[in-house]
């Protein structure tokens, strides 16, 4: 079980620290402080789980063998990224103030949006369904999805926690400089880079 479970960390470590949507998301977040970067995490986590179970119950399956559902989830979640990535990019951030300047920023707020984040690409049920199964046998399927599933979400707190925590570093640094406008709006756009990858990448 050694050699399989060394594979499993090598392939996921390598996608979790390859920038994508939720690494950008948990940077923005970052500048807020690094528990609105840790309530994002657990926001991606907690949809890391909904996909795991997903492909558990067969219901992954269901959705990547309909084209027009998987289309639906696909382009509803490029339209939420890109609109995540505008307010990013126009507002910026107001520490302590949310985005919009109006209210405090919510802890439960950024929870949620980094559930949307990671949902809003359905293309990660392709990845679970094509990496899970190299792994789990079927004599044991239960128990190994719960352990590489496990290791999955265990990889993304460390990475995730880890940008969470190099991203304060930054900000601190560059926070009311206007080095830290422009990061702001580059992660906005990259957001929005992401999204229109989601909508039409592979089509």
């Amino acid at each position: 079980m050694l050699e399989p479970t060394l594979q499993f960390i090598a392939i996921t470590l390598a996608l979790e620290v390859t920038p994508g949507p939720a690494v950008l998301f948990i940077l923005y977040q970052s500048a807020f402080g690094f528990r609105y970067a840790l309530m994002g995490v657990l926001g991606l986590m907690t949809a890391n789980v909904i996909w795991i179970s997903l492909v558990a119950t067969g219901l992954g399956l269901l959705l990547v063998g309909t084209p027009w559902l998987f289309a639906t989830v696909r382009y509803l979640g490029a339209l939420y990224l890109a609109y995540l990535g505008y307010r990013i990019a126009r507002y910026g951030i107001g520490r302590p103030k949310a985005v919009d300047g109006k209210q405090k920023k919510s802890y439960l707020l950024t929870y949620q949006q980094g559930i949307m984040t990671s949902l809003s690409n359905p293309k990660a049920v392709l990845f679970f369904l094509a990496l899970l199964p190299q792994f789990v046998r079927t004599e044991s399927f239960a128990a190994d999805l719960l352990y590489f599933g496990g290791i999955k979400i265990s990889i993304l707190f460390v990475v995730m926690g880890s940008f969470g925590l190099l991203g304060k570093q930054v900000f601190n640094r560059l926070m009311g400089s206007g080095g830290a406008t422009w990061l702001f709006r580059a992660l906005g756009v990259g957001i929005v880079a992401a999204a229109y990858g989601v909508a039409f990448s592979g089509t």
